[in-house]
Formats: structure tokens, C-alpha cells, sequence
């Protein structure tokens, strides 16, 4: 049976004032898949994630989200898109003034008329998962960055949605907190049957799991396929940043 398209890039060019992020990218995002983006520093992974999110409007094309093009909704339309949407901001976007809990209750009572108390327990219930179960009371501050990551994770998937966008999700933690997230990611994903689109430096959460990767590089975007075929991709851009390498095309900063 074949997939579902949930997102469509056609045509896309992203660009801030005179400078060129990404040129003509084509993209379908397909039901139920896990697509990562990969690349080097500034290359536009979290530009991309967050114009196919409709965050951003690209400059040339257009994106649609289950078939509707985003930035020609009206607001009621807008909202009720959101709803079926989950996002993980690189650097969490945390209320700091609002306890843990109170962070994964806002989008649920944002999007849904529910009693007070179904609210309670399913923000509750959420942050149990991410082992946060004694951390409800406390303030984002109060959290190590994991423990963030974590909140930022449980936050994104308040409302079930059926697409999460991931950004970055194991910055600055930890081999064994990284393996941590990605299960917890995939496991979510197992639960609710929802896609996910990632952008992520690590190659080991690449491979973990991804089901198609992406490598953003000199403003295009190159499809090495599933982790397999990417290990095997004959671009030697690919080659050297899945590999670590220090010379190659790609130059460091």
C-alpha cells in the first residue's frame, strides 16, 4: 500500500535578505516515516525544518502540509493545523516563568476545552514517561539540560499530534542520554503511529532512526537514502561529514 504524502516542499528557496540558505528543494515527506536531515553548521537544517513546519514562508515555492498550503490558511484554519503538529525547538523555547508542568498543560489547554483535571493528568502522565514524574513543581532552570530536552519532548507531543519536528533533539548531551532520547522518540512514535521529521549532527541517532536521510550542503539538499546507502553514498561531502573527516570539500569554519 503506498504511503501517504503529509508534506510536500515544491520548488522551495529559502533566502534572508541577500543570501541564499537553500535552493529549489523538492521534497515529500511520506505517513508514518522518520526523515532526518543532516549537514554541517549553518547549512539550513533548522531553516528547512522550520519552513516545512510553517513557521517560516519560503521565499520562492510553496510548502503543504496534508494539502494545505500554510501561509494562504486563514487564522481558525492555522489553528486547527497546529493541533495536529508537535515541535521541539533547538533550544527548547521552555516558559521559564511556568513549572514543568504547567509547560506541557499550556499547549493542551491552548487547543483543546477540556476539564482542568483531564488536563492535569495528561501533562502528568506525559512527563512520567519522560522519567520527570518527581519534577512538576519545578521551573526550567531547575532542570539540567537533559531533563530540558526531556520537558521539551513532552511538551512537543501534548496534544498527540500526528507529525513532530524534531530540532536538533541531542544537542549537547551525553552518548548515553542521546541513545535515551531516540528511544524515547521512536517509542512515541510507535504509541501514536505519527511521523517524524528530525534535524540531528549525530550520526549514531541518524542511523538509530532514520528510515530516509538527507544531507544539506553548498545550498542543495542530497537524498543518501536509508543509513545503509547513506554509509555506502558515493558523494564525497557525504563521505566526509558521516565520517568526521577533516579534509575534504567540506571546509570548517
Amino acid at each position: 500500500m503506498k504511503s501517504e504524502r503529509v508534506i510536500q516542499a515544491k520548488n522551495v528557496t529559502i533566502s534572508f535578505g541577500e543570501k541564499v540558505i537553500l535552493k529549489d528543494i523538492n521534497l515529500d515527506v511520506l505517513e508514518h516515516e522518520t526523515l532526518v536531515f543532516m549537514g554541517p553548521s549553518g547549512s539550513g537544517k533548522t531553516v528547512l525544518l522550520k519552513t516545512l513546519a510553517g513557521i517560516y514562508a519560503p521565499t520562492q515555492g510553496e510548502v503543504l502540509i496534508q494539502g494545505e498550503n500554510w501561509q494562504s490558511l486563514e487564522s481558525e484554519e492555522k489553528h486547527h493545523l497546529a493541533r495536529k503538529l508537535g515541535m521541539l525547538f533547538q533550544q527548547g523555547a521552555l516558559f521559564d516563568t511556568l513549572t514543568t508542568l504547567e509547560n506541557v498543560e499550556f499547549p493542551i489547554r491552548e487547543h483543546n476545552d477540556l476539564p482542568e483535571e483531564e488536563i492535569h493528568e495528561h501533562a502528568k502522565d506525559l512527563l512520567r514517561k519522560v522519567n520527570l514524574g518527581d519534577s512538576f513543581d519545578l521551573k526550567p532552570s531547575e532542570l539540567s539540560g537533559g531533563m530540558q530536552r526531556r520537558l521539551g519532548i513532552a511538551r512537543a507531543l501534548a496534544l498527540n499530534p500526528e507529525v513532530i519536528f524534531y530540532d536538533d533533539p541531542v544537542a549537547g548531551q551525553d552518548p548515553i542520554q542521546s541513545d535515551q532520547v531516540s528511544t524515547l522518540m521512536m517509542d512515541f512514535k510507535k504509541r501514536n503511529n505519527s511521523t517524524l521529521v528530525v534535524t540531528t549532527s549525530n550520526m549514531k541517532m541518524a542511523y538509530k532512526i532514520a528510515d530516509r536521510i538527507f544531507m544539506l550542503i553548498d545550498q542543495e539538499m542530497i537524498e543518501t537514502g536509508s543509513p545503509e546507502e547513506t554509509k555506502k553514498h558515493p558523494d564525497h561531502r557525504v563521505q566526509q561529514f558521516i565520517n568526521g573527516n577533516l579534509h575534504g570539500p567540506i571546509k570548517s569554519i
